[in-house]
C-alpha cells in the first residue's frame, strides 16, 4: 500500500463526512451512520479500482478526523462521550471491514457482473439510494404531507397505548402533564435508541463500570438501571422541578426538557400534543 494511496483514501474522507452530516441533517437514523460508509467504499472501489487495497481505512479515518473536529474545532465534546456513539463508530467498521474482505478485496473488479452475487449487492444499494433520496425530498404536495403526519400520529398513539398497558402501575401521578411527557419522552427514546442498543449499551456499562445510559427513559448513571426505574427516577425529577411552581403549562414542559436539545425538544412536543389529542377523545 503507498502513501500515495493512503493520502487519497484520507481526502476521500472528506465527501464522506459531507454526505454524513447532510443525511445526518435529514433524516438522523443510527442505520444511515452503519450503512452509508460501506456503500460509499464500494461505490470508491468501482470508480478507482487503483486504491481499493485497504479501502476500508476511508471509514476508519473519518471517524478520527469527526472526532477531533467536534472535540477541538467545534468543542462538542460531550457528543464523542456516550457509549452509543462508540458502539456505533465500532459497528459501522466492522460492516466495512465485513463488505471489504467479502465484496472487495477478493475480487478483480467491484462492478458487477449477471453472474455474480455483486448484482445482488448493487441491487441493494439501488434501493438504499432510492431510499435516501426519497427521505431527503422535502417538497411534497399537500396530500403527501397529511398522509405523513396521519400515519406519524396513528404510530406514536399505538406506541403510547402499548407503553400505558405496559408502564401504567409506574406511572399513576396526580399531575397529567408529568404522566403525558413521561409517555412522550419514552416514545421518543425508544425510537432514538431501540431495546437493542439498550441493551449493548447496558451490558458494557455493566463491563466497564462507567456511567452509561440505562433503561428506555436513557438514565445516566453507574449503576444498572431497568426501564421501571429509569421511569421512576424521571417522574420523581418531574416532581421536585414542578414542586411550588406556578408556571403556565407550555413554560412546564420547556422547564422540565431544558436537558434536550431543541430539534429534539419539538420532537418530544409533538408527540405529548398527539397523546394529549387522543386522551380527549
Amino acid at each position: 500500500m503507498t502513501l500515495t494511496t493512503i493520502i487519497l483514501q484520507i481526502l476521500l474522507t472528506i465527501p464522506l463526512t459531507i454526505i454524513l452530516n447532510y443525511f445526518q441533517s435529514k433524516d438522523n437514523k443510527k442505520i444511515n451512520k452503519l450503512i452509508i460508509p460501506s456503500i460509499y467504499i464500494i461505490i470508491i472501489s468501482a470508480l478507482i479500482p487503483s486504491i481499493k487495497e485497504n479501502i476500508f481505512l476511508i471509514v476508519i479515518f473519518e471517524i478520527f478526523i469527526r472526532n477531533f473536529y467536534i472535540t477541538n474545532i467545534v468543542n462538542r465534546s460531550n457528543e464523542t462521550g456516550p457509549m452509543s456513539f462508540i458502539i456505533e463508530n465500532l459497528l459501522s467498521i466492522g460492516m466495512s471491514l465485513f463488505v471489504y474482505n467479502y465484496f472487495i478485496s477478493n475480487v478483480e473488479t467491484v462492478i458487477p457482473n449477471p453472474e455474480d452475487i455483486k448484482g445482488f449487492v448493487w441491487f441493494l444499494i439501488i434501493l438504499y439510494t432510492v431510499y435516501l433520496y426519497n427521505i431527503s425530498t422535502k417538497d411534497k404536495v399537500a396530500v403527501e404531507k397529511t398522509k405523513t403526519t396521519k400515519i406519524r400520529t396513528e404510530k406514536t398513539i399505538m406506541q403510547y397505548a402499548k407503553f400505558k398497558n405496559k408502564y401504567s402501575n409506574v406511572i399513576k401521578t396526580k399531575n397529567t402533564l408529568i404522566n403525558n411527557l413521561t409517555y412522550a419522552i419514552m416514545i421518543f427514546e425508544d425510537y432514538k435508541t431501540p431495546k437493542i442498543y439498550r441493551n449493548i449499551n447496558t451490558y458494557i456499562g455493566l463491563v466497564t463500570k462507567k456511567e452509561t445510559k440505562y433503561g428506555i427513559m436513557q438514565i445516566s448513571s453507574f449503576e444498572r438501571l431497568s426501564d421501571e426505574d429509569s421511569i421512576k427516577m424521571t417522574i420523581s425529577n418531574f416532581e421536585k422541578e414542578l414542586k411550588n411552581t406556578k408556571l403556565k403549562e407550555n413554560e412546564k414542559i420547556d422547564k422540565l426538557l431544558s436537558k434536550y436539545k431543541q430539534e429534539e425538544k419539538e420532537q418530544i412536543i409533538n408527540i405529548y400534543n398527539s397523546i394529549v389529542e387522543f386522551s380527549k377523545k
